[in-house]
């Protein structure tokens, strides 16, 4: 069997490690810390990401742990300009849930020691040699002895200072913007009834005000120039000083839990996959913290990159499948790089005023850009993966309950959390499909008609296909002959059909 070391145990090393545990294929996961993170850090999940919690069964633990956030609103001089309301977003989870990333680690930690993995931490990768396709590595324990392991695949979510990205001699491009921003989780009294998500800008900068559990508030400030250093650390009194200057009606902090400050960051590695080498998460791109989509965006990468590695790995599927992940996460990163650097522009007054004005005084024909647009891309559903004309290859599948019980799932969330590929066609049978059975990972099942709607929501014609991928994308799209074509060129076609062994 072979066996895959993933580097970095925060969301999204975890959720590598738990998509593919669904498969389970062999993995170490290590962290150089010798104890997981106790800082809110990322904090905020997207409609997106929570479906790819529900993908593991873990979505309403999620919830229950986190504060739901329905809606955002933002302010320019303390007048209100927008609102982004979940309601048109086509999720079963229509609403962000705030939670501290130590929360989010313990969730998905605790789901693989059910199944009896354990984070090796205070472990460090030093270097690695690559002899027959395996990489023998170099690694350091908690006691600072060095070993060695051999492994065939290696997977980074080490972070911004990836030591993975470092070995492998990728390149880290883009820009740093001229201004840093100050952070702090502080506490309100529990007596105070505290408004939802809000965005408050000025000329001069802005606050980012994110609510969580019990009481307490992120609060995120822009400020002029490149970090100092030393790294500054806000105490309650200047944050109090924040929230008079932008927020003055939601009153003072009672307590200061945790503050911080970062750098501005626009950056994307020059490449997410060398050789059996891939990159996720911070350590493959780093956007700037407006719109949260950060760490949203690196679970993406996980879940992408584990269910295709794992039919790799299972001998189902060629290597076009796995070097699928190079081309779309690159697709929908750069998209999301983009978004996040014209919003930071826009807020942070890097931008013309006049195509300020232009934004935070939207007039009637702008209606449809703010219900429908913006609550998508700040959802993580508007980054496409793939751009194909008139096609929904490439976008996230569209929640919709499914009328027949026929199926063996309820939903189409449910049917992706499977862990297998789903063929869907109004038709009863296809010759090119003659030889998928029931209990195969390429699964086939012909829509009943009360259920028709389903099809019609991605575009479907009569008597086409469309494919259901594990990591809940839509992954094809068309006719029968383009069907075969597809399978072919992304499956083993005589192993694909078999179940796992």
């Amino acid at each position: 069997m072979k066996k895959i070391l993933i580097v970095g145990a925060g969301p999204v090393g975890l959720m590598t490690g738990c998509y593919l545990n669904k498969y389970n294929i062999d993995f170490d996961i290590i962290d150089k810390n010798t104890e997981s993170t106790t800082y809110s850090k990322a904090l905020s999940v997207s409609p997106a990401t929570i479906k790819a919690f529900h993908g593991l069964n873990l979505s309403e633990k999620l919830i229950e742990k986190g504060r739901k956030v329905d809606s955002i609103h933002a302010y320019y001089k303390n007048n209100k300009f927008l609102h982004i309301n979940n309601k048109y977003i086509p999720s079963c989870y229509k609403f962000h849930v705030s939670i501290p990333q130590p929360e989010t680690e313990g969730l998905l930690e605790d789901y693989l020691y059910s199944f009896g993995h354990r984070v090796k931490r205070g472990h460090k990768l030093i270097s690695w040699t690559k002899e027959n396709g395996v990489y023998k590595t170099s690694l350091l324990d908690e006691n600072k002895k060095e070993y060695t392991l051999p492994y065939n695949f290696i997977i980074g979510a080490d972070g911004a200072a990836s030591t993975v990205r470092e070995l492998a001699n990728i390149g880290f491009a883009g820009h740093d913007y001229d201004m840093h921003f100050v952070m702090a989780d502080v506490l309100f009294d529990n007596k105070v009834d505290l408004p939802g998500t809000s965005y408050h800008i000025d000329e001069s900068g802005f606050l980012i005000f994110l609510p969580m559990p019990n009481n307490m508030v992120r609060i995120v400030v822009k400020k002029e120039g490149k970090l100092p250093s030393p790294r500054p650390v806000p105490d309650l009194k200047e944050i109090n000083y924040y929230l008079s200057k932008y927020y003055n009606q939601v009153g003072t902090a009672c307590d200061l839990i945790w503050s911080s400050s970062a750098n501005f960051y626009n950056r994307i590695a020059d490449a997410n996959h060398k050789g059996n080498v891939f990159l996720a998460g911070d350590s493959y791109h780093l956007f700037s913290p407006i719109g949260g989509q950060g760490m949203n965006t690196g679970i993406q990468d996980a879940v992408n990159l584990s269910w295709k590695l794992a039919f790799y790995i299972k001998g189902f599927a060629t290597a076009e499948l796995l070097n699928t992940y190079s081309s779309q996460r690159f697709t929908a990163v750069k998209q999301v790089l983009n978004s996040t650097d014209y919003d930071t522009g826009l807020i942070a007054g890097i931008l013309p005023k006049k195509s300020v004005d232009a934004v935070y005084y939207p007039e009637y024909c702008n209606r449809n850009f703010y219900r429908q647009d913006l609550p998508l891309k700040y959802a993580g559903f508007s980054a496409i993966q793939e751009s194909l004309p008139e096609s929904m290859a490439g976008h996230h599948v569209p929640y919709f309950d499914f009328t027949s019980n026929k199926y063996g799932f309820k939903n189409t969330y449910d049917a992706f959390a499977t862990g297998k590929v789903i063929i869907f066609s109004t038709k009863k049978e296809c010759s090119s499909l003659s030889l998928i059975k029931n209990n195969s990972y390429i699964r086939f099942f012909s829509v009943e008609k009360d259920d028709f709607d389903f099809m019609k929501l991605l575009n479907i014609e009569n008597d086409e296909y469309t494919v259901l991928n594990p990591d809940g994308y839509i992954g094809f799209t068309g006719n029968e002959s383009d069907l075969t074509k597809y399978l072919s060129f992304l499956y083993d076609q005589e192993l694909s059909w078999k179940k796992f062994i």
